[in-house]
């Protein structure tokens, strides 16, 4: 017997449908995108985000229950739209994360002209296609929600409304409250306040509040000491670099096939030299730079080298030893530790407030988040100038409702367990 195969766009819709809408939806998203280029998400800010956020979920209540017997509305709310919607966007996701992304505006006209490009995916999220598809995830999702309303209600329903209306929220707001997000830098001078920070674009914004650096503190590691080679600058071994970590009760060591021996160490130091001579003495002001006094022996033990090793400041030069026609010893800059503001933050209401600001340890202040970003590197740990990130995101609350209902549903689920049948 010959079995009669379902058409395309023949009921009940299915996969394939599903595909053939969610590519559709792309497409549509591929033209706008040539016409209108990338969608510019400060002309979506407060309150167009808010009334289109309105609109948008009243016409999904409207339409439901205008149109809640129709196919199409029940194939919208099924598990076939669900899936194949996911699935287009999941590969849009997945490229986005695989190819650079580039969120600053200012460096449209520097993105690579290839195809990826074409279809706006070096700014994924505010390309069209990626919107479209979006907020056809979103309706799907909201025809859902209404859908199970219309059923008879039991407990186990409460995992249901947390996980769907969570991702609901988390995503609508996600998407909405980009416009409105905020991230500014500000560079600060110790004992000065500032209260203007750059945008993206490098305009200036002027801020709510003022942020006073008291103090700038850096914390170094000891230096480290390497060798490398004279024609390629390359750290030795090639493949797999010996470094070694000062420590002052192991002073003796080999690196690579050389024995090294620390003779003396300056913390502080400053280091002159000219094409003959070389000069180090204790230096304890600004500018001063670690020195390392070693010797240097190869394998047989004989002709050893001896001299300076700096790593060298804004103030005075680094110095390399040179042990023979292929190696040098070089100290490496040293790395950073830990570094840190002192604030304090001022409010157009008269208040202050005070802390220390380090990385991933921010302080919040009206709704800003402030960020230790960076410091002046060309001068180090005598570095003046602290540069803090300032966020600002009002939908940020919208987003963790979301997110702490969809653990709620999951936290749910786990502990209700799966129904049991007689």
């Amino acid at each position: 017997m010959n079995e009669i195969k379902r058409k395309i766009w023949e009921h009940p819709w299915g996969y394939s449908e599903g595909l053939i809408v969610a590519s559709g939806i792309a497409l549509t998203g591929f033209v706008l995108q040539q016409v209108l280029g990338n969608i510019d998400p400060v002309s979506f800010g407060f309150p167009i985000n808010k009334i289109i956020g309105a609109i948008f979920i009243i016409s999904i209540v409207v339409l439901y229950f205008l149109l809640k017997q129709s196919k199409i509305i029940r194939w919208l709310s099924s598990g076939y739209s669900t899936i194949s919607a996911i699935c287009v966007l999941l590969v849009f996701t997945i490229i986005m994360g695989i190819i650079p992304q580039f969120s600053d505006s200012s460096m449209v006209n520097e993105l690579p002209q290839d195809v990826f490009n074409l279809f706006g995916l070096y700014q994924t999220t505010t390309s069209w296609i990626f919107i479209l598809l979006s907020f056809y995830l979103l309706t799907i999702l909201g025809f859902t929600i209404l859908r199970r309303t219309q059923r008879k209600q039991t407990w186990r329903d409460i995992g249901f409304y947390l996980n769907h209306a969570g991702l609901f929220i988390a995503f609508l707001a996600g998407i909405l409250g980009s416009a409105d997000l905020q991230k500014l830098n500000m560079r600060v001078s110790e004992g000065n306040v500032e209260w203007r920070a750059l945008n993206n674009n490098n305009e200036i914004v002027e801020l709510p509040i003022a942020i006073q650096l008291d103090t700038f503190i850096i914390e170094e590691y000891p230096p480290t000491l390497a060798l490398i080679d004279n024609r390629t600058g390359k750290m030795l071994p090639v493949k797999k670099p010996e470094i070694y970590h000062y420590d002052e009760k192991n002073t003796k060591f080999t690196l690579v096939d050389k024995t090294i021996e620390i003779l003396q160490y300056y913390p502080s130091a400053a280091i002159l030299k000219d094409s003959q001579n070389i000069g180090v003495f204790e230096f304890y002001k600004e500018g001063a730079t670690s020195v390392l006094f070693i010797r240097v022996t190869g394998k047989d033990q004989s002709n050893p080298v001896q001299g300076w090793v700096s790593c060298g400041s804004f103030l005075f030069p680094n110095n390399v030893l040179y042990i023979d026609e292929n190696t040098s010893a070089v100290m490496p800059k040293l790395d950073v530790k830990r570094y840190q503001s002192e604030v304090t933050v001022f409010t157009k209401n008269g208040d202050t407030k005070r802390q220390s600001i380090e990385v991933n340890k921010p302080m919040t202040v009206e709704g800003w988040k402030i960020y230790q970003l960076s410091y002046d590197t060309t001068k180090g740990k005598y570095s003046d100038i602290s540069i803090f990130e300032l966020v600002h995101d009002p939908w940020q609350w919208a987003v963790y409702i979301g997110i702490f209902m969809l653990l709620g549903g999951a936290i749910f689920l786990f502990v209700a367990g799966p129904k049991k049948r007689e």
